[in-house]
């Protein structure tokens, strides 16, 4: 079933009689759009007196109607000639309560809230209790149309008093469709006076765009526009992909990951690596059509320095999707109801960019909000914790999460469940055989040539039993240094085989906690990679041969 529009939720809820109503967004276009056509949508369906849709800015202190003849905002209207030398919201909202003989929809727009009260000034309490005596009107019979006087405010941001919460219908803004943006596209060209891009290239355009506000999207449009010299080229939507990068960015919580690696760059992990192949083409449009469900996620734990955060950057580059970072502790705010507004709409970005991989890393430490106990004791933990798990149940947005822990013990029961995640996958310390993988992809990026050194690896795999990945990565870099100082020669097995030597893997003092890792794990999830033993001599593992 379709989604319901802007303008039928504000339609449905005019016909329930609904007097306050909150939209968080900064997109007065289509918020006032959307009114203009729930008010046609109301008086075509119950014929009768067309409601008046009236915007009162606090910034310019005036009042105007929308005129249906003349398809414009007109502060002259004979309706509201009274509200002329009116110049606060106060005055305003007890003009439309006791004066206005109309039915209408007061629109409080540029409406910015500050700190806990409706203007965080001296005000504060007289506005309030003002608003929640209007919502008594509609009980009112002695008061014209009073079933049909409403209030929309809208602002970004406004942490609205407690008292009113009740009385008070908050409505989230999705950001807009394909279509929309389309629409959106079409009007810049005229703009521009730029032909219509068509075809793949208007796709690529669009799919660009997607995840941005309709303002964001003008000016992406824009920009695109007059870097390719008036023309659409495949640069365009790069220009926008770019745009779009650097809005996410700056919403704090997401981060748009331009990640180059790939499953070539990790070794072992071959259990993990085959599902994930698996899984490629689940996203695209013939899998829908069989009716396949889309994958909705993996929870990486395991020993640190195993690979978690490298596979999980690595899913994007293999399925052919965007990647996007989600940072959960940047989302805890001290205003009440901020937090939950903040990951709502960090959630809400990543479906609008879908399909894609929503990377958490650490989450036991993200749940934890900024206090960093981990327990989710607070009423602000729980409640951000209780956002993600209904909407990670929910979501059918193509948004494919992957969160990594370095302990599951340390975790809410209700995320271990089975069917949060598609897998639990464990990263164990890599075996004989995945280290000397990791030794030759560490050597093919870093020292191309080692091929005809003294270097081998069935020897170093052997030498470093407990080792991780990371680990095995700084031996390589640490004898790439030594190399260089001594007069910048190519490695030499010496140069590895002293590091190792000098070397104490952080699993030797981990022994019993790694032991409870797994056992935690084998009960809830399954090993990420099978034991292959070790590797045969004269053989990367990788189809190439070395001495």
């Amino acid at each position: 079933m379709a989604a319901e529009s802007l303008s039928q939720k504000f339609a449905h809820l005019f016909e329930a009689r609904t007097p306050l109503i909150y939209v968080e967004s900064s997109e007065w276009e289509r918020i006032q759009g959307a009114l203009q056509t729930a008010v046609a949508l109301e008086s075509d369906k119950l014929n009768n007196q067309r409601r008046l849709l009236v915007k009162f800015s606090p910034v310019r202190s005036n009042a105007e109607v929308w005129d249906v003849e003349q398809q414009r905002w007109n502060p002259e209207h004979e309706s509201v000639k009274q509200l002329a030398n009116i110049e606060s919201i106060l005055g305003a909202i007890l003009w439309f309560r006791d004066e206005c003989a109309e039915p209408f929809c007061l629109l409080l727009d540029d409406f910015q809230g500050q700190g806990e009260g409706v203007l965080g000034d001296t005000q504060d309490k007289t506005v309030m209790n003002l608003l929640r005596d209007f919502v008594r009107v509609k009980k009112d019979d002695d008061v014209p149309f009073n079933d049909r006087k409403t209030i929309v405010f809208a602002s970004e941001g406004w942490n609205f008093p407690e008292e009113i919460s009740h009385e008070l219908v908050t409505l989230d803004m999705e950001l807009p469709s394909a279509e929309i943006l389309k629409m959106t596209l079409g009007v810049v060209c005229e703009d521009f006076d730029v032909e219509f891009p068509k075809g793949e290239l208007q796709d690529r355009i669009i799919k660009a765009a997607l995840g941005l506000t309709v303002m964001e999207a003008e000016q992406a449009f824009s920009t695109a526009i007059v870097k390719g010299d008036y023309t659409w080229s495949a640069s365009s939507a790069k220009t926008i992909l770019r745009r779009k990068r650097d809005i996410i960015r700056k919403s704090g919580a997401l981060d748009y990951i331009e990640s180059t690696e790939s499953m070539d760059s990790i070794g072992g992990l071959d259990i993990l690596k085959e599902w994930l192949q698996s899984r490629t083409k689940l996203f695209s449009d013939e899998a829908k059509q069989r009716g396949i469900p889309q994958p909705k996620g993996i929870m990486l734990t395991g020993v640190p320095g195993c690979g978690k955060s490298l596979t999980a950057k690595a899913i994007g580059e293999l399925w052919g999707i965007p990647l996007v970072r989600f940072d959960i502790a940047s989302v805890f705010n001290s205003f009440q109801g901020a937090s939950e507004r903040n990951i709502r709409e960090a959630l809400r970005l990543a479906e609008a960019v879908s399909p894609c991989v929503l990377f958490i890393d650490e989450i036991e430490k993200g749940l934890a909000g900024s206090g960093g106990s981990g327990d989710l004791d607070s009423g602000t933990g729980k409640r951000v914790f209780g956002t993600i798990l209904t909407w990670m149940n929910d979501q059918d947005a193509g948004v494919f999460v992957v969160a990594t822990s370095n302990s599951l013990k340390d975790l809410p029961t209700e995320l271990k469940r089975k069917g949060r995640f598609d897998e639990i996958f464990f990263l164990d310390l890599p075996d004989s055989v995945s280290r000397g993988e990791i030794f030759v992809i560490q050597l093919d990026e870093f020292e191309p040539g080692w091929k005809n050194s003294d270097i081998n690896i069935d020897q170093l795999a052997d030498m470093t039993d407990k080792w991780t990945g990371a680990e095995i990565k700084a031996a390589v870099n640490d004898a790439q240094i030594s190399a260089f100082n001594d007069g910048n020669r190519p490695i030499k097995m010496e140069d590895l085989t002293t590091y190792i030597g000098k070397s104490t893997p952080q699993a030797k003092s981990m022994g019993p906690a790694i032991e409870a890792m797994r056992a935690e794990a084998d009960k809830i999830g399954r090993r990420a990679a099978s034991n292959r033993g070790r590797v045969g001599k004269g053989s990367n593992q990788r189809g190439n041969t070395y001495s």
